[in-house]
């Protein structure tokens, strides 16, 4: 058979396929092509939204640094400038020690699946202080539990974050110890940590030091 021949048999049965199919192909073509349209469209409009949010946290973070209400317009619209306006919410909120807002807030942010480990153990970490220095200061043992989980949202696999989780972890014994008004010395579970914490390779001498000091303060305060 010459080649000739060939193409004109594989047109015929493409052609051939084409007739027996078409209905079947004019469906699935109109589908991609709705399809395609509305990708388009979401696009477009997930882009007009961040402008928009972008163009309203410029605004609102530009005026009165006093009067930030406005930014709670912007905390759910599941975009980077939600995750900006929670972060200036709760320092506007923990300046004012309005710190079970500042909680419920941190708590969202750690909620987000759209953070990847770095962020999310920072934003953890300093959750996880701030809201020590809470239970310190409002007195209450509210916060404990959140601030353990917290604490379980640093990632074990960055070595940055290694020694600083360690500290929380300690830190957290101590504050429980103290709100409970229970004795230090009769705490194996704070004993234990800080051997841990002394005896390890991987905590820097910075954290022993500052554990160290909390240690000895906790002995013969």
């Amino acid at each position: 058979m010459s080649d000739e021949n060939k193409n004109n048999t594989l047109l015929k049965k493409i052609q051939n396929f084409i007739f027996a199919n078409y209905r079947q192909l004019i469906i699935s073509l109109v589908f991609l092509f709705i399809l395609l349209i509305g990708f388009q469209t979401y696009n477009y409009f997930k882009i007009q939204d961040i402008k928009n949010s972008s163009i309203s946290f410029f605004d609102i973070i530009q005026g009165d640094q006093n009067d930030l209400n406005s930014l709670e317009n912007l905390i759910d619209d599941n975009n980077i400038f939600s995750i900006l306006s929670k972060l200036k919410l709760i320092q506007q909120n923990n300046e004012n020690k309005n710190f079970s807002y500042s909680n419920e807030l941190y708590k969202e942010l750690l909620a987000s699946s759209n953070l990847d480990d770095l962020y999310k153990s920072s934003i953890a970490a300093n959750a996880s202080y701030t809201m020590i220095n809470a239970s310190y200061e409002d007195q209450t043992s509210n916060y404990l539990n959140d601030i353990s989980v917290y604490i379980n949202n640093i990632s074990d696999k960055l070595d940055g974050y290694f020694s600083i989780k360690k500290e929380l972890e300690y830190l957290l014994i101590v504050t429980e110890i103290d709100l409970n008004k229970s004795e230090y010395n009769n705490s194996l579970k704070a004993l234990d940590k800080y051997n841990e914490i002394f005896n390890s390779s991987l905590v820097s001498a910075s954290i022993k030091e500052r554990v160290k000091k909390i240690h000895e303060f906790q002995l013969y305060k």
